[in-house]
């Protein structure tokens, strides 16, 4: 495992020694100076802290997923002088594919309601129904 010092980092990522160790802190990595060693491990902790505070936490799954599809064929046309012409056509379809939540689709389960039937009054009375019937 690689070990590196805190000021060593700090000059390949061009930053102050100050602010990573600042960010340090804030990720839960207790350093205090700038001979310090940092570990791989400690690195992808801070690395794993900076993303998340920023918003992109899932790096390393994707949600959206974007299919181009591309389709060309030829169509002969007349024009009006009667010549025949050949047009490039090309079609393009483009759909987007995105990862619904695990956790969404884990709907736990609900309690049935039961039905309760109600009575309706028939729309034709019984004198309509024997009129139509005799």
């Amino acid at each position: 495992m690689a070990t590196t010092t805190v000021k060593a980092l700090a000059e390949e990522l061009k930053r102050s020694s100050a602010d990573l160790l600042v960010q340090l802190k804030a990720a839960g990595i207790d350093k205090e100076s700038e001979a310090d060693k940092i570990t791989d491990k400690d690195k992808t902790a801070l690395l794993a802290y900076l993303q998340k505070a920023h918003g992109s936490a899932e790096t390393g799954t994707r949600k959206k997923i974007t299919l181009t599809k591309r389709e060309t064929s030829e169509i002969r046309q007349a024009d009006s002088a009667g010549r025949t012409r050949t047009v490039q056509v090309e079609v393009r379809k483009k759909r987007v594919l995105v990862k619904r939540d695990e956790a969404a689709n884990v709907d736990e389960p609900t309690e049935a309601k039961p039905v309760v039937a109600v009575e309706t009054k028939p729309i034709l009375s019984d004198e309509e129904l024997e009129k139509r019937a005799a």
